[in-house]
């Protein structure tokens, strides 16, 4: 019986592996060739799968935004839980990639100080602006406690559909499932790009990409240096959390 190999092509200029379908190497900037395979989503099952979960991301977001169906947060609980099972059923089908970047790796207490300070400071001076912004040029002051005021614990529910649930399905989509698929057919610079504008983009907020992009680079490239997706988790947590808390204060919840 004969055994089969499978040779990753390789730049003929820098001698580093290359994708089938790259045009020009990521690393030296050599052409590679005309030879490159058009990728799309007849043909890679990672690509049509990074579509297929995004479309539903975004479909559901805009069902949010555009329709009255999800004034409370009676609707929006459950809807979370229906997006936190399809970004499980994903994280499944792509295990064997996932499992190790949920380990700790190259933990570091001072990385970790570092996260959460950035986090915390970061978050602070996006709230402030933004609430300046609306204030100025909207003339409105929005509180994001108000819509949680007539359930039990207010506060924990608020920090849980706020800070805790998307810091932990979104970075699992995002810069776990998404991120995965694609470092299949793209380097891993362009990788933290697109899903940093995919994220972004998500929001569906205008004035939001100045400071969303930023955020998703900044933990897209934290994911790609320590193949890890926690320091990421826990920044995303950490800036959720630093607005919450800011707004409790302005309502006279904390302090």
């Amino acid at each position: 019986m004969t055994e089969e190999y499978i040779i990753n092509p390789t730049c003929k200029e820098c001698d580093i592996a290359v994708h089938d379908e790259h045009r020009f190497c990521h690393n030296c900037g050599s052409y590679l060739g005309t030879e490159a395979v058009t990728i799309n989503i007849f043909n890679n099952s990672d690509l049509r799968r990074v579509f297929t979960l995004y479309f539903v991301y975004l479909f559901i977001c805009l069902l949010i935004k555009h329709s009255s169906w999800f004034n409370s947060y009676d609707e929006l609980f459950w809807l979370e839980l229906i997006l936190a099972a399809i970004t499980l059923r994903f994280a499944w089908l792509n295990w064997p990639m996932v499992k190790p970047i949920l380990r700790f790796n190259n933990f570091k207490w001072y990385i970790l100080f570092g996260v959460v300070l950035l986090a915390a400071a970061g978050s602070l001076l996006v709230t402030i602006s933004v609430r300046q912004l609306n204030v100025t040029f909207f003339h409105t002051d929005i509180s994001y406690y108000q819509a949680y005021r007539l359930y039990h614990y207010p506060t924990l529910v608020m920090i849980y559909s706020i800070a805790l649930m998307p810091a932990i399905f979104e970075e699992l989509t995002f810069r776990g499932v998404m991120y995965n698929y694609c470092s299949n057919f793209l380097n891993e610079r362009l990788v933290v790009a697109l899903t940093a504008f995919l994220f972004a983009i998500m929001h569906l907020n205008l004035m939001s990409l100045i400071w969303l992009i930023p955020f998703a680079f900044f933990i897209g490239n934290l994911r790609r240096k320590y193949n890890t997706l926690w320091y990421g988790v826990i920044f995303h947590f950490v800036f959720n959390l630093t607005a919450c808390l800011i707004d409790l204060y302005r309502q006279g919840e904390i302090f």
